[in-house]
């Protein structure tokens, strides 16, 4: 398709900005609901992620990954150096696009940044991310109406039938149909009846993480070690409950009874074997105690074969570990051992990939905008650093630019925040150094080193 036809093409679709997805849903089951049966459903995998550890290893590489990006836009031609004014015109009609794009559930103006994060929390879940958009005309631009986030649950249901259709393993409700070598998308729960709703293809970003299998997520994969997790703190919270409140036991002693016989003292069995039951059935920490004579109160120790504390903290550590790829770390860290700090070297490629994998579609969206408007420019997201910078190793790298004269003495200032020299102060700065340093009998030349 010629690029005017296909720019025709998106006008007439901008007429009609109204997309068909829905980024809110209703879900069959009751609040608080969780399936107990042993299939790994799409609902289930949404439901792990409340669980503490894992929410907050989620939230935690979202926010380490995902802090935050620029959008820095190149000339396709890398040698074209006349673009400045368009890069200038079309960053500007960016910037005020994503001051209104980016839908999330009712969350609204989550812009670029609020998807990209939303598209890897499903992905880390399901291992697939979809998102919406609809374009609009505005004078001579064809820009974005909305983008908004499709939650990847709502795609549970399968709704092809037939030898041609093969539905996703993990969301059914994604189905490729071989005959037509495309890739179908069916959302319910969003009021159409109880009917899975079937979307354009071609208003969709499908994002699908291709390094794993796809029958398996990341969080399908933890679900035996986050189903044991959960068992193990109930298990450790009987067993505190049990350790801190034990389980009393209520005995009648025969020798106290055969005494109190032979002292003449009146006494009824049945009395004593009703008042046990009474302190066996009202046993409690709040209660008082009184026995009567010919009965005694015991409170066995309790023995733990396995202390659940510590299967606790494995579990997590387990978790956490699957997450930020600490087992990696720790076995190839010796292989980068001449950098400084192999660990972070190696979780900043773990995060530069987490970026590539999720983010990389949503600049390829943005530079097919560019495209549809004209621009022979490509965007690139700048992302921030997830790490403060070393201020003493930026200055060693700097000085060492300098006296190797790689940089000018006004860019060695730019990089250590100072103001730029005029050429007459810097005339003046070397006149000064010459006297200084110059003279090898000078008291205050102890070295030829001038910075």
């Amino acid at each position: 398709m010629k690029f005017l036809d296909q720019l025709f093409r998106r006008q007439k679709e901008a007429a009609s900005p109204a997309m068909s997805g829905s980024p809110v849903v209703r879900f069959g089951q009751p609040l608080g609901w969780i399936d107990r049966s042993s299939a790994i459903t799409p609902e289930r995998i949404a439901a792990n992620r409340s669980v503490p550890v894992v929410m907050e290893s989620l939230s935690g590489l979202s926010r380490l990954c995902f802090s935050g990006f620029d959008h820095v836009l190149q000339p396709i031609d890398s040698s074209d150096d006349t673009q400045g004014p368009a890069i200038e015109k079309a960053l500007a009609q960016i910037h005020n696009q994503e001051k209104r794009i980016g839908r999330i559930g009712k969350a609204r103006r989550c812009g670029t940044l609020g998807l990209v994060r939303a598209a890897a929390l499903d992905g880390w879940s399901f291992r697939q991310a979809i998102s919406e958009y609809a374009t609009m005309q505005e004078g001579n631009w064809l820009n974005f109406a909305e983008i908004q986030h499709l939650p990847a649950q709502s795609f549970s249901t399968a709704s092809g039938v037939g030898e041609d259709y093969l539905s996703d393993k993990i969301l059914p409700g994604i189905i490729y149909d071989a005959k037509q070598d495309t890739t179908r998308f069916f959302q319910s729960g969003a009021g159409w009846g109880g009917q899975a709703k079937e979307l354009d293809p071609d208003n969709l970003l499908y994002i699908e993480d291709v390094t794993v299998p796809d029958d398996i997520s990341f969080l399908k994969v933890l679900q035996p070690s986050i189903e044991a997790w959960k068992e193990v703190r109930r298990y450790g919270m009987t067993a505190e409950r049990r350790v801190a409140v034990p389980n009393e036991t209520e005995r009648i002693d025969a020798r106290d009874v055969v005494s109190m016989i032979q002292a003449k003292i009146p006494i009824k069995m049945q009395d004593l074997i009703e008042h046990c039951d009474d302190l066996a059935e009202n046993q409690s920490y709040v209660n008082r105690k009184v026995a009567l004579a010919g009965t005694r109160i015991e409170y066995p120790t309790i023995s733990m074969p396995l202390n659940p504390w510590e299967a606790d903290k494995y579990l997590r550590e387990e978790i956490i570990a699957f997450f930020f790829k600490r087992d990696v770390l720790e076995v190839t860290a010796q292989a980068i051992s001449a950098t400084t700090a192999p660990s972070k070297t190696l979780l900043d490629l773990h995060i530069a990939s987490e970026r590539e994998l999720w983010g990389r579609p949503f600049e390829n969206l943005w530079t097919q905008w560019l495209e549809w408007n004209g621009f022979e420019l490509a965007d690139e997201f700048a992302w921030w650093d997830w790490s403060p910078a070393d201020k003493e190793k930026e200055h060693q790298r700097n000085l060492e630019n300098y006296r190797s004269h790689a940089i000018t003495i006004n860019e060695f200032r730019q990089l250590e925040g100072l103001n730029p020299l005029t050429d007459e102060e810097i005339a003046a700065l070397a006149a000064e150094h010459a006297l200084i340093f110059g003279n090898k009998n000078n008291v205050m030349n102890p070295s030829n080193t001038t910075v």
